[in-house]
């Protein structure tokens, strides 16, 4: 089956979470991991420049969502987020919707930060193709609360966080 024909008849799904990842951010009490086959012209972009894509085709009602977040995040003195891609994906020294990139290679981006109220990470891997199977876009996020507030937080962003991540991974390849 070739990427083409795999993109148009999958959508993301929610796949089990790489160990490994979980092992990253010791004591994390949430993890999720979405996938979905890349185009074949979309599984020969680097890691950084599949982000860079998912984060501008950001559907709008995202966008929405995120303005409110801001406005009541706010009232308890936490972080404001964007969808704004600060600087080139392919340096450390950027940032993608606020979130600095930790580590990059060719096939992997991971961004995250630790704060006050939560420590999270989220990985981006482009998984390469076979003969048998597309490329996959697989996104991971992590996340450890630090205290009551990003217990609440997160307890309050999960259900939004479910829906977003898959339909920022289907407008990529739709």
């Amino acid at each position: 089956m070739s990427a083409a024909s795999a993109c148009s008849s999958h959508s993301a799904r929610l796949v089990a979470t790489d160990p490994a990842l979980l092992q990253a951010l010791a004591g994390a009490g949430f993890a999720d991991t979405f996938r979905i086959a890349l185009t074949d012209e979309q599984g020969r972009l680097s890691a950084g420049e599949l982000t860079r894509q998912m984060f501008s085709r950001t559907p709008e009602w995202v966008s929405l969502l995120l303005a409110t977040r801001n406005r009541v995040v706010a009232l308890f003195g936490l972080k404001q987020a964007d969808l704004h891609i600060d600087g080139d994906t392919s340096s450390t020294s950027s940032s993608v919707a606020g979130v600095p990139v930790v580590t990059q290679s060719e096939d992997q981006v991971q961004l995250g930060f630790d704060d006050k109220h939560l420590d999270f990470r989220i990985w981006v891997r482009r998984e390469p193709g076979t003969t048998e199977l597309s490329a996959q876009l697989t996104v991971t996020t992590v996340v450890r609360t630090n205290q009551w507030l990003g217990r609440a937080y997160l307890a309050v962003i999960k259900p939004f966080h479910r829906r977003i991540v898959p339909a920022m991974l289907n407008r990529l390849t739709h």
